[in-house]
């Protein structure tokens, strides 16, 4: 009996991993190289709910994916945080029209649904910054500011390459409960070619609250199939 208690436990413990990251239809992101850091990109978001969100996107000395850095300021408190942000498809629209950028940078179909691990970055959207790398803090509200710096492995400065974030790319700003309360656009401030290709998700739209991929959608039905067989396991230890 005892064996069977242990195998049960094992076959819980390996569904539970099995659940806790999703890979994209098209698969995980790889690793972005030849990143240089003489190339620099900025987001800079002003709105009636952020006083100031500034994004410096540059390469790496050895080239291996984008250095980060982030500073949020003056967030409006009746927003409720923490706050994430992300690299969207399309630039903002007519009169800072945040909806107009479509959804999260996704190349690789991963989806929305199932949230992103952090332990495992490279299964997560390649725009989810906030997914991988924390959220904005509740420090950034009123007269505070909150700033991060981070490397991310999985962007490129590479116009050629699906997850690059330059010009055709946005950055914006959400309250927890996903809400869009401040957008801008990814430009080029030196270095590199402004000739940016546009690789919109399959899920893109410029209509309504951000969307969620239908891809992931599809899949959490084997997501749900393999909780139903961890609770099912569980039920058999009780």
């Amino acid at each position: 009996m005892h064996f069977f208690k242990s195998a049960a436990t094992v076959a819980l413990l390996a569904g539970a991993c099995l659940v806790s990251a999703e890979t994209g239809e098209k698969g995980d992101a790889p690793i972005t190289e030849g990143n240089s850091d003489k190339i620099v990109y900025e987001a800079h978001v002003t709105s009636s709910n952020v006083k100031s969100a500034h994004l410096n996107f540059t390469g790496t000395e050895d080239g291996v994916g984008i250095l980060i850095q982030a500073c949020f300021t003056g967030l409006n408190a009746s927003q409720p945080g923490p706050y994430p942000y992300h690299v969207h498809d399309f630039v903002v629209g007519a009169k800072g029209n945040c909806t107009a950028t479509g959804a999260h940078l996704d190349p690789y179909l991963r989806g929305e649904v199932t949230p992103c691990d952090a332990d495992a970055p490279e299964t997560c959207q390649v725009g989810d910054l906030s997914g991988k790398h924390g959220k904005a803090s509740l420090e950034a509200r009123g007269s505070g500011t909150w700033c991060t710096s981070y490397v991310d492995k999985y962007l490129s400065l590479d116009p050629n390459d699906v997850a690059f974030i330059g010009n055709d790319r946005s950055i914006v700003v959400h309250n927890v409960n996903k809400t869009r309360i401040g957008c801008a656009n990814i430009l080029l401030v030196s270095g590199g070619s402004s000739g940016a290709k546009s690789y919109p998700s399959s899920n893109a739209t410029t209509t309504g609250e951000p969307p969620i991929a239908t891809g992931a959608a599809a899949r959490l039905g084997t997501s749900g199939l393999a909780l139903g067989v961890i609770f099912g396991v569980v039920a058999m230890l009780l």
